[in-house]
């Protein structure tokens, strides 16, 4: 409490903060012993904090702006894991998709198979099957565990990154950053690698990605909806065979659970 002049608010007389009486306000900490009041001015004296007290309140205060620091870098690097195409593609609602969100007895391989890779990325994780299946949540289940860690990830649908894309391409400006970005990254992850319209620059644009990582040996992480000899006519026969020399294929079958009201499923 700050000392002030001129007129005493009556509020802080009714609720006993002030006082014309120093005992009234004179009071004994076990810790620390007696504590005289604090001169409010005009005869008025108000109840003082003790040494105890006053580092007893800057130990919360430090812990709330401590609290506030951590809640504004996990939400920087909710930004950075899925918002890093821009504004425009923020990708809402995975950063909810968890691991404990979702059933594994659902999907019981590919959950297990997940979160092996969620622990230790190294190859690529294929999910491939029908729509409604959990796989876009298993993926990002992957990309949260390794947020949770402090691990640098960046996830996209290929249908936000290939929007993102055709947008620069009409406004005139260059794409090939958001390409590099996916490239170095340390782990990628791509969702609905199937739903893009196929096209040769699509294909073009899918090798020098699928590419760039294999060389390096860097972890990727791919949903589709069709076979593996079907993603030929979407990435091109040569960015196929790269996926397929360290992968690991996990096929996932059953029917669409958000048409029954299940648990675990995502777009």
């Amino acid at each position: 409490m700050q000392p002030m002049h001129g007129v005493v608010p009556a509020p802080l007389v009714e609720r006993g903060l002030l006082s014309p009486d120093a005992a009234a306000m004179t009071w004994a900490c076990p810790v620390c012993g007696d504590i005289p009041p604090g001169r409010w001015g005009h005869g008025w004296f108000y109840r003082r904090l003790c040494p105890c007290q006053r580092e007893a309140e800057e130990t919360r205060r430090r812990a709330a702006e401590q609290q506030r620091l951590q809640q504004a870098r996990a939400e920087q690097q909710r930004a950075l894991v899925y918002g890093w195409l821009g504004a425009s593609w923020p990708q809402h609602g995975l950063a909810s998709q968890t691991f404990a969100t979702f059933d594994p007895t659902l999907q019981q391989a590919a959950s297990d198979h997940a979160l092996t890779f969620a622990r230790h990325p190294q190859g690529t994780l294929w999910l491939s099957g029908p729509y409604g299946l959990g796989k876009t949540h298993l993926l990002a289940a992957i990309a949260n565990a390794r947020r949770e860690q402090g691990k640098a990830t960046l996830f996209v649908s290929a249908v936000a990154l290939f929007d993102a894309i055709q947008d620069r391409i009409w406004h005139d400006q260059d794409y090939h950053d958001l390409l590099k970005r996916a490239i170095a990254t340390p782990l990628f992850i791509l969702d609905d690698v199937d739903k893009p319209k196929p096209s040769e620059f699509r294909q073009e644009v899918y090798y020098r990605l699928i590419d760039g990582r294999t060389r390096v040996d860097k972890p990727l992480a791919l949903s589709c909806n069709c076979s593996p000899a079907e993603l030929d006519r979407f990435v091109g026969g040569a960015a196929r065979s790269r996926l397929m020399q360290h992968a690991l294929l996990v096929e996932m079958a059953g029917s669409d659970y958000r048409l029954r009201g299940g648990r675990g499923a995502c777009p």
